[in-house]
Order: C-alpha cells, then structure tokens, then sequence
C-alpha cells in the first residue's frame, strides 16, 4: 500500500533516481522530474534528461461497502538526449559467463556491444591480447600465447576463444571491462532499456517506490528526431497498481 501521501509521479521519480546512474559525468544534480523535460533553455551540458508524466489514472471499488480505490495509473517516462552530445560509460567486470566446451558455438555476447574493450579476464587474469573484428564471420582460431587471444565482434558483441583456452579454463568466470560511446539515439535506447531493468528488477524489492505495484510495460517508443531543437526522445509507457494514489490508506 502507499506509504505517503504524495502523487504518484513523484513517487517514481524517487524510484528512478534511487536506481539511475546519470551518463553525463560533466554534471552535478537531478536530471529526471516529475514533469515534461525541459529542451528550450538548456545548455548542451544538461543533457540527457527524463521526465516521468501521469497521462492517466482509474480505479475501481474495494468492495460494495467499501470506499478504499484499486487504482490503474498509467506513467509517460520521456527520455531525451541533445545532437552531437557522448557519454563514454564504463562497465566494470560485467559478467559474462562460465567457460565451457560450447562457448564458441553458444557465443558469450555483451549485454550492451561496446565501443573499445579494456579487457577480458578467466577467473581474474586477464588473456593477453583482445582483438576487435567488424563481425562473427571476420573471426579466425585466435592465438594461444600465454594467457591467449581472444576476439570479439564490433557488430554484435560476440566473443570468439581459442580452443586450449576455452579447454583449460573450463568452468571459470569469464568477465570484461569495456567503454560504450552514446550518442543520439543510441543513448535514448540505452537509458529506456536502463529504466526498464530498474523497475522490472527493483519493484517488489526497493521501498522508494511506496506502493506501485505490479508494473506492466506498455510501450517503447522511439520519437523521430526533432530538426528544431536539435533533440532525440524515446517515450516509455507503464502501468502500475496502487491503493488509494496520492492518499495513503
């Protein structure tokens, strides 16, 4: 149930910011509000920026006799970023897989396929060399030297393994340190996927969300470029459940 008496929107504006990490490291402050983004007057360096909306609420009875509302509240999250604006984010020993005989034919891919790859480790050591292909069909049988050699594809994520590596490191934690570029369009897309996972993983769990309950996605919508304003957006739809929204029970 609701644990405060304040509107929704601020509620999953709460949530957001407890579970976001912003992509622009140029700046201090909040970028996501309870509200449409602001676009017009802001510097380049205030981007990207997400809006959370109630574009709709009902509710339904309790019970004949009863006056506490069900409720069905529906939320517009708009994320926007600016033309010619990158945030190069790092991630840090993202895992990416146990070592196994069928590596090479059931592929380790990156969750998110980076610009560069600082590196890639077997249970904490790092193969000596990493080597960017543009696809899975530009992959060769990578040397073994040492700690060996290992390939990944620019165009999906992919990764390719020599075969006394993938032999004698069987059963271990393979991990990865890469840099992603966003830009555009790309870092709309990246920060919806990023809004997504927060609240498909942290609903039943975090309490700054305070009461909105089983969340369903609606839509995921890329808006085309806006010329004028030099703006990229993508709108998130969900829905949520709550008791008695804004009032507390």
């Amino acid at each position: 149930m609701t644990k405060a008496k304040i509107e929704a929107d601020r509620i999953l504006t709460n949530f957001l910011r407890n579970n976001l990490s912003d992509i622009n490291s140029l700046r201090s402050g909040q970028y996501i509000f309870p509200d449409f983004p602001r676009v017009k007057d802001l510097g380049n360096t205030s981007f990207p920026r997400i809006g959370i909306t109630i574009i709709d609420e009902s509710s339904d009875s309790l019970g004949i006799y009863d006056d506490n509302q069900w409720e069905t509240i529906t939320f517009q999250i708009d994320i926007i970023t600016k033309k010619g604006q990158k945030y190069d984010v790092t991630t840090t020993d993202e895992a990416l897989g146990t070592m196994s005989s069928t590596v090479n034919s059931n592929r380790f891919t990156f969750i998110a396929v980076p610009n560069t790859v600082t590196n890639i480790k077997h249970a904490g050591s790092s193969y000596s060399t990493v080597t960017k292909k543009d696809t899975i069909s530009d992959f060769s049988t990578p040397a073994n030297m040492g700690s060996g050699t290992v390939e990944w594809a620019f165009s999906t994520g992919d990764l390719n393994f020599n075969s006394v590596d993938v032999t004698s490191h069987d059963g271990e934690a393979i991990t990865s340190t890469s840099v992603i570029t966003l830009e555009g369009k790309k870092a709309c897309q990246y920060l919806a996927r990023k809004v997504i996972s927060a609240i498909r993983t942290g609903w039943r769990t975090d309490t700054t969300l305070n009461g909105l309950l089983y969340p369903v996605k609606v839509s995921n919508i890329p808006i085309p470029f806006d010329e004028d304003l030099g703006i990229f957006r993508q709108t998130v739809e969900y829905q949520f459940r709550a008791f008695n929204a804004g009032e507390g029970l």
